[in-house]
């Protein structure tokens, strides 16, 4: 192959080249020929001779056979060196001064063009990288931008949810306090209304009856005759009536207790739930005796123990109340847990259908524990938008199954605690149940072993 720097001169000498072996070649293909028409089939030389006598017969079929055998030799030895030299041509001439340097040089074309075909398709799987990775980084903005931007029915989950702890804690201390309070008044603790006697027990919550809860239509009151019912009795309003007895009414239907233990002032959802508390258990408080010095003889010690025994028991049946009521106490009190909490609360309200007013009516001045419990479990999805809310991006459906879960933990929690009360209070009426007969059985022990 001849690159474009070749001189004129170069060209010419390959041309000859060329020439030369073309001719030389002809040759080899002419010997070839000869020597296998003659020299691979010798016959024996024939002469014909008009008049010849047998010496010169034999004289001139010798000088034949000897010209046929030096010719043969010579033959063998020119095309021996034309072998050699058609070899040396071929090898040095043809080959290592054409060919070698011909193919040398398509090599190199070769390899050059090689390369530039080799970075021409280089530069394409960069842009192949490039543009893959330019949409991959698109994808994943595009991604992030869809995920992370929750959505505002997700949100009604969290403003809600913001305050349940410290109201759930506030309504454990609330049931802890009227534990306390109902303790005090069965053992007769000082400066409590039952500290010296049932009698003065009773009396006090009779004032409190005449001044709060009574109703003059009670006891058989008759219409148009005065002094009849509790007209003479009554000394209250129509406020609070019966709202020491009326379980539903007071206890059932709100959703929030204004329940402040910490406040030395007393509301008057507390003072109705500890009346009530005082006719559903223990309306007899336990004995008081004015001396004590009995209870230091070994053989009236146990009565005061069973006294006790009483206490405990009716501390467990008042527990479940006192649970329940602590559940609706009020929740944290302030302006940022009172205004935020109850806003969206009553905005969650408000979406179903109800008033300003009414809202707040229904959940209360500062909404409880059961009454967060209740929107985020149950009113939000009363409200179509969370249905259609779910028509979103995978992230936020996955975010709101998250916040649903942890709402049923919290309801699965509550249950749970309502459920172990269950069983104490079982456990409790059923060894109550039980006691006569196991009194028994220890009095025929007793008896069989004097025997």
């Amino acid at each position: 192959m001849l690159t474009q720097g070749s001189s004129a001169t170069q060209v010419k000498r390959k041309r000859f080249s060329f020439r030369k072996a073309r001719r030389f070649s002809l040759i080899f293909l002419f010997l070839i020929s000869f020597v296998t028409a003659f020299v691979a089939q010798p016959r024996p030389a024939q002469a014909i001779c008009v008049i010849c006598n047998a010496a010169d017969v034999v004289l001139a079929q010798t000088a034949i056979q000897l010209f046929h055998e030096t010719f043969e030799m010579l033959m063998l030895q020119y095309i021996s060196s034309e072998f050699v030299l058609h070899r040396f041509w071929l090898t040095q001439t043809f080959f290592t001064a054409e060919v070698l340097p011909a193919l040398m040089m398509f090599t190199e074309q070769m390899s050059a063009v090689g390369m530039h075909q080799v970075f021409i398709f280089g530069t394409f799987l960069d842009a192949k990288h490039q543009l893959e990775t330019q949409r991959l980084f698109q994808e994943l903005q595009f991604e992030a931008q869809r995920d992370y931007q929750p959505s505002e029915d997700f949100c009604w989950f969290g403003t809600n949810v913001r305050s349940m702890a410290a109201t759930e804690a506030l309504g454990l201390a609330s049931a802890d306090s009227l534990n306390a309070l109902q303790m005090k008044r069965h053992l007769g603790n000082i400066n409590m209304g039952a500290s010296e006697s049932r009698d003065q027990d009773k009396a006090n919550r009779w004032q409190q009856f005449t001044r709060l809860y009574c109703d003059v239509d009670d006891n058989n009151r008759l219409m148009n005759k005065p002094g009849t019912g509790l007209q003479l009795v009554c000394q209250g309003g129509e406020k609070r009536v019966n709202n020491d007895i009326d379980y539903t009414r007071v206890i059932d239907e709100p959703r929030s207790f204004e329940l402040w233990f910490d406040d030395p002032t007393m509301t008057d959802d507390e003072e109705d739930i500890i009346a009530m508390g005082n006719n559903l258990y223990g309306h007899d408080v336990l004995t008081r005796e004015a001396d004590n010095e009995y209870l230091k003889e070994p053989k009236y010690q146990h009565l005061y123990l069973a006294l006790r025994s009483v206490a405990a028991k009716r501390n467990v049946a008042q527990n479940s109340f006192n649970a329940l009521v602590a559940l609706k106490g009020g929740g944290t009190w302030g302006m940022w847990h009172e205004s935020n909490t109850r806003e969206f609360l009553e905005a969650v309200m408000m979406e179903l259908g109800f008033g300003a007013g009414e809202a707040r009516a229904y959940l209360g001045p500062v909404p409880s524990y059961y009454a967060q419990l209740e929107v985020l479990a149950k009113k939000i999805y009363q409200n179509p938008d969370f249905f259609a809310g779910l028509y979103d991006s995978p992230a936020n459906v996955a975010r709101k199954g998250v916040a649903m879960k942890a709402i049923e933990l919290m309801l699965d929690r509550a249950i749970y605690e309502s459920q172990v009360r269950q069983e104490m209070l079982t456990s409790v009426l059923l060894s109550a149940k039980l006691r006569p007969a196991i009194r028994q059985v220890n009095r025929d022990l007793v008896g069989s072993g004097s025997e």
